[in-house]
């Protein structure tokens, strides 16, 4: 779903670069960094290895579609192609958009009233209020809209799947629908009020990767790697990487080099999973 509304997105990009007068037009208005793969720092590249390279092992939306898949074949040709859209198709069409929402800006395609209110999140939609013929408007912004609320539903259904289920326990319960519901209504809320306090979607995906990463990762790894993985040491790792990146996140402690607090914590997460998983075997 998420790819085929990202399709439709990119049907935007035409209506941009005509507006704009062509990528040549455009590139007049953005910087030269902006124009090289390789302007970015080093210790940003550590920090996206460590929070969003591992989310593709433990990305629950991923799982849910793998269980949903027929065979183990059509589940590995699924993840495959996925991969492929996700990059470079997803990830290079973001960016560009970005560059020639810039452009659109610097330009004086969108008024300077609306600059004035806009921010780096609510570029890309007024650019496409300005350019786009109000048909194609309305069905791009559903596509755009559509993509946030299918991950936003899979990761409900699942949060409260694995809370009522794993955790409490109650799939042999005779409410169990109920308590799934009523979870969902729980969860949801904490989630509305988590982005009210984040109003950055990049800062909260980026936390949330975090999060995940150094709870998960370590544990997963271990399920894949080991013949007989340590339910202690699952455990161990788990609380090590949430906790760490928790104190890291409150105390507001910077790292050397400009290390995202998630580097230390999946370190220590897969560290503490090594141990008690080899203390384990020797006894």
């Amino acid at each position: 779903m998420d790819h085929f509304a990202f399709g439709i997105v990119a049907g935007c990009v035409p209506y941009a670069l005509k507006a704009l007068g062509g990528w040549e037009a455009a590139k007049l208005f953005l910087s030269a960094e902006m124009l090289q793969l390789s302007n970015v720092k080093i210790s940003t590249l550590i920090n996206w290895t460590f929070s969003i390279i591992p989310i593709w092992f433990i990305g629950m939306t991923l799982y849910q579609r793998i269980f949903a898949a027929k065979s183990a074949k059509e589940a590995k040709r699924a993840w495959f192609i996925a991969g492929l859209f996700e990059y470079p198709f997803m990830a290079f069409l973001g960016v560009f958009l970005g560059m020639l929402a810039k452009a659109a800006f610097a330009s004086g395609i969108i008024p300077a009233a609306e600059m004035a209110m806009a921010d780096n999140e609510s570029a890309m939609p007024l650019m496409l209020k300005h350019v786009l013929p109000i048909g194609a408007l309305g069905l791009i912004m559903a596509a755009y809209f559509s993509a946030i609320l299918s991950t936003a539903d899979s990761c409900l259904m699942a949060a409260s799947g694995n809370i009522s289920r794993d955790l409490f326990n109650y799939k042999k319960s005779k409410n169990a629908l109920k308590v799934v519901q009523w979870m969902t209504l729980i969860i949801g809320i904490l989630a509305i009020a988590v982005a009210l306090y984040v109003p950055s979607v990049l800062e909260l995906m980026l936390l949330s990767y975090g999060f995940m990463v150094s709870g998960l990762m370590a544990p997963v790894l271990g399920f894949l790697l080991f013949k007989k993985p340590s339910r202690k040491a699952a455990i161990a790792s788990m609380i090590a990487g949430s906790a760490t990146l928790l104190v890291l996140q409150i105390t507001g402690f910077r790292l050397p080099w400009e290390l995202d607090a998630v580097v230390p914590a999946l370190s220590l997460s897969l560290l503490l999973m090594l141990l008690v998983q080899m203390m384990g075997q020797k006894d």
